[in-house]
């Protein structure tokens, strides 16, 4: 098999006093590939002996899949099990997939192998079209085990990241026992295709990388803040590798505002052929393997004499011919990689080669922001952002200045989002406009889907702040903010909205 995908995990159970133990745990995941409810497979019946099935495709199109296991059981805390899955690909060749869970001497790990059958043509694989298999994000996401790899606690969730979590981003970024790299995407708002993108980056690059989101404007430009090189574009994503003297990828807002799988695959092409090379071969699965063969040995040892010294013998000598053979596949397979790595960089730079000169994000860096509260310069882009249908007077202006409203990065965020269905408003009035009737709430399933909670301090901004549309000249449509009443000290109530003899306002 040509490896082209390949992520090991040492898996530990959360609870170590509690049963199952970790072991009886991957193998009721694994089970899940025999199709269990239709062969009547399960753990158990895996563990009993070897055997191969047939399991039909799911779905119209997809193929008939191979499936083969093989148990290896040499003592209570010394055992393996491996199932290999075959199905033919749609533009030919034939995929391979290996799940092996193993446990030797208290260490319980899980590893998974993709690639492709060895076929002798000189061509290049779809990597991009990798995906982990069911088995490995079900273990990943149990909560009765823990999976990691040296030091790195490996997971399919986001780690989202505001301003107080900075410092833990940065260690993690400077730890010189990191083993995987981390995805860092900018999500300027707390929701949008960024962090869509990042929640589908994590599941589809588990054991690869990990993903974090910096969430919002503060966030953003205080971690920029903090880099002397490989800076984070707004609204973009960059890989920084475990070691900080290689170069950083980076991808802008254009990418992460586009075709999402797209952008997975070229990550998955990138990281695949890497993971490869740097996790080598399945030492548990070989120990244990080893076990079993000395096992045999000393099962013969003291039945036949000279004639079993003489076969012990010559299956040792097999045994280190097969060990080199071995290790002379592991250099060939690590070439193959290699070259494979070589040939992605030069279609890359082949690529860049032929496409206009992209600066690094220079641009994007700002300086720390003294007065979080400081919107002189978001007024403009507000308006700007909402396609004019926001409006800030300067008596609003004035105002937000005087206020001493404790949280201005949840007004921010608050104003963002604000910005947003402002420019909605003017798309989708016309559509909705004749089904309210004057005085009820807000009817529209969209704006009641994204109504925003708005924290803001009592005689700040008042009324203010309005939104309105001038699309037709006139006053049609306008938000007013007003406070939220307090009751018990710090604490509010969510705003709600109504309309008011042709205005809409957010009231309390």
């Amino acid at each position: 098999m040509q490896q082209l995908y390949v992520v090991g995990l040492e898996v530990a159970p959360t609870d170590v006093g509690r049963l199952p133990l970790a072991f009886e745990r991957l193998l009721a995941h694994m089970e899940q590939h025999v199709s269990p409810a239709t062969s009547g497979l399960s753990a158990a019946a895996l563990m009993a002996g070897k055997g191969e099935i047939v399991v039909p495709g799911y779905g119209q199109g997809r193929p008939e899949q191979h499936v083969r296991w093989l148990p290896v059981t040499v003592a209570d805390n010394v055992r393996a099990l491996r199932i290999e899955i075959e199905q033919d690909l749609p533009k030919g060749g034939r995929f391979l997939c290996q799940l092996t869970a193993s446990e030797y001497d208290g260490r319980t790990g899980f590893r998974v192998v993709m690639g492709r059958q060895n076929d002798g043509l000189l061509a290049p694989a779809t990597v991009e079209d990798l995906r982990p298999p069911r088995a490995l994000n079900a273990i990943m996401r149990d909560p009765e085990l823990k999976c990691t790899d040296g030091r790195d606690s490996i997971t399919t969730n986001v780690m989202p990241v505001l301003t107080a979590q900075l410092p833990l981003i940065r260690e993690r970024l400077c730890a010189p026992e990191r083993r995987l790299p981390i995805l860092v995407v900018s999500s300027v708002r707390t929701m949008g295709p960024p962090t869509a993108f990042a929640r589908q980056a994590a599941r589809r690059l588990a054991g690869l990388a990990h993903v974090v989101v910096i969430s919002g404007w503060l966030a953003f430009d205080s971690f920029n803040a903090g880099l002397e090189r490989n800076l984070l574009p707004r609204d973009g994503a960059r890989l920084y590798w475990p070691t900080t003297d290689a170069r950083s990828p980076w991808w802008g807002s254009a990418d992460l505002y586009g075709d999402h799988d797209v952008l997975l695959g070229r990550l998955t092409r990138l990281l695949a052929p890497l993971s490869v090379v740097a996790r080598g071969r399945d030492r548990l699965w070989d120990a244990i393997r080893s076990a079993e063969t000395n096992a045999l040995l000393d099962d013969l040892a003291g039945t036949e004499g000279e004639q079993i010294a003489r076969l012990k013998e010559k299956l040792e000598d097999e045994r280190d011919q097969l060990v080199q053979l071995l290790e002379q596949n592991e250099q060939l397979e690590n070439q193959v990689a290699r070259l494979g790595i070589e040939v992605a960089n030069l279609t890359a730079q082949l690529e860049t080669a032929t496409l206009p000169t992209v600066a690094e994000p220079t641009d994007v860096r700002g300086q720390p922001v003294a007065n979080p509260g400081d919107f002189s310069s978001d007024w403009d882009r507000w308006t700007e952002e909402s396609d004019g249908a926001l409006i800030f007077t300067p008596n609003a202006k004035d105002q937000w200045q005087r206020c001493s409203y404790p949280y201005p990065e949840r007004m921010r965020e608050a104003l963002d989002t604000l910005a947003d269905l402002a420019k909605e408003w003017r798309n989708r009035k016309a559509a909705w406009e004749p089904r309210l009737s004057r005085g009820s709430a807000i009817g529209p399933p969209w704006f009641m889907h994204r109504r925003m909670s708005l924290y803001v301090g009592r005689n700040c901004m008042n009324s203010s702040l309005s939104a309105r549309n001038h699309g037709t000249g006139s006053l049609i449509s306008s938000w007013t903010i007003t406070p939220p009443r307090t009751g018990l000290e710090g604490s509010t109530l969510p705003l709600t909205a109504k309309r008011i003899d042709g205005l809409w306002t957010m009231l309390d």
